[in-house]
C-alpha cells in the first residue's frame, strides 16, 4: 500500500515536472492543481487544516475580481479566508540581470493590492463572507474574527536562488497577510498534504466538483440543501457505508453521507 502511495507521487510529481518543462499557461496548471489537489497551496493553514477539506476554484468577488483557489482555515479563535492568484512559470520578478522588478511581477503585486484595497470595506467583507457562509461552520464558530490572507504563485526559484539580494527583495514585499511562492514550492512535502475536494460557488448553492468522498465530516457540518453533487458523487453519498461520520436527527444518530444524499442537489 505504501509502495503504491509513493508511487503515485512520483507520478504526479513527474507530471508536474513536464508541465512545468513545457510552455504552459497558468491555466494548464489550475487544471493540474484541481486534479491533483495535493499540489495546491497551504500557506496560511491553521490547525485545523483547510476547512471542510475544500476549496474553491474561480471565485468571484468584487466588480470584476477573481480568485483562482480559494479557502477557510481555522485555529479555535479565527478563521484565514486564503486567496490564491495562479500567474505563468514563465513570469519574471526581474529585469534581465537586474536587481529590478519586472513588469510581470508589478502587475501581479498591484492586483494583491487591488483585492486587498476592496476588502477594506467592512461592507465589502461582510457581503463576501455572507456569499461564502455555508462554509464557515459550526455556525457558532463563524462569530469569530476572519482575517483575509493572499498568496501569489509566481514564477521560478532559479531566478533568485543564488543571489541574495534577490531574495530579499522579493521577501520585503511579503507582510503577514501575503506570501509570494514559486512553482516549484508546489510539489514539495506532498506527504504531509491531504486530498481536498474542489468546489465553484454559485448563487443558491456549493457545486462539489469531486466525484470521490474527500472528508466524510463536510457533510456533519455543511447543510446538505447548500450543495449540488455529480450523480456518481451522489450514489457514493447514498450506499455509502461510512459510519464514521453522523449527525443527530430527531435525537437519532443517523449516517451524515446517507442524510445528505437525500438532501442535497443533483447535477444533471
Amino acid at each position: 500500500m505504501a509502495d503504491n502511495w509513493e508511487m503515485n507521487h512520483l507520478l504526479q510529481r513527474h507530471a508536474f515536472e513536464l508541465l512545468l518543462a513545457g510552455d504552459n499557461d497558468e491555466q494548464a496548471f489550475q487544471d493540474f492543481l484541481e486534479k491533483n489537489s495535493r499540489f495546491i497551496p497551504r500557506e496560511f493553514v491553521q490547525n485545523h487544516g483547510i476547512a471542510q477539506s475544500l476549496v474553491l476554484r474561480k471565485l468571484p468577488f468584487g466588480p470584476d475580481y477573481k480568485s483562482d483557489l480559494f479557502y477557510f482555515s481555522k485555529s479555535s479563535d479565527d478563521w484565514n479566508a486564503v486567496f490564491v492568484e495562479l500567474e505563468k512559470p514563465q513570469s519574471r520578478f526581474f529585469r534581465g540581470n537586474s536587481n529590478i522588478f519586472h513588469a510581470d511581477f508589478e502587475r501581479a503585486l498591484q492586483q494583491i493590492n487591488q483585492w486587498k484595497a476592496w476588502f477594506l470595506s467592512d461592507q465589502n467583507r461582510g457581503g463576501f463572507l455572507s456569499s461564502v457562509s455555508a462554509l464557515q461552520v459550526p455556525a457558532h464558530m463563524a462569530r469569530n474574527p476572519t482575517y483575509f490572507k493572499y498568496v501569489l504563485v509566481f514564477g521560478r526559484r532559479a531566478e533568485y536562488a543564488g543571489n541574495e539580494d534577490r531574495r530579499r527583495l522579493i521577501n520585503a514585499t511579503e507582510t503577514d497577510n501575503f506570501k509570494v511562492i514559486t512553482y516549484d514550492s508546489l510539489s514539495e512535502d506532498l506527504e504531509h498534504k491531504f486530498e481536498v475536494a474542489i468546489g465553484s460557488r454559485h448563487n443558491q448553492f456549493i457545486d462539489i466538483l469531486t466525484d470521490e468522498i474527500v472528508s466524510p465530516t463536510m457533510y456533519c457540518w455543511v447543510e446538505p440543501t447548500q450543495l449540488r453533487v455529480s450523480a456518481a458523487l451522489h450514489e457514493r453519498l447514498k450506499n455509502s457505508t461510512d459510519s464514521s461520520a453522523r449527525v443527530l436527527v430527531n435525537g437519532t444518530l443517523v449516517s451524515a453521507l446517507v442524510r445528505a444524499s437525500n438532501l442535497v442537489r443533483v447535477r444533471s
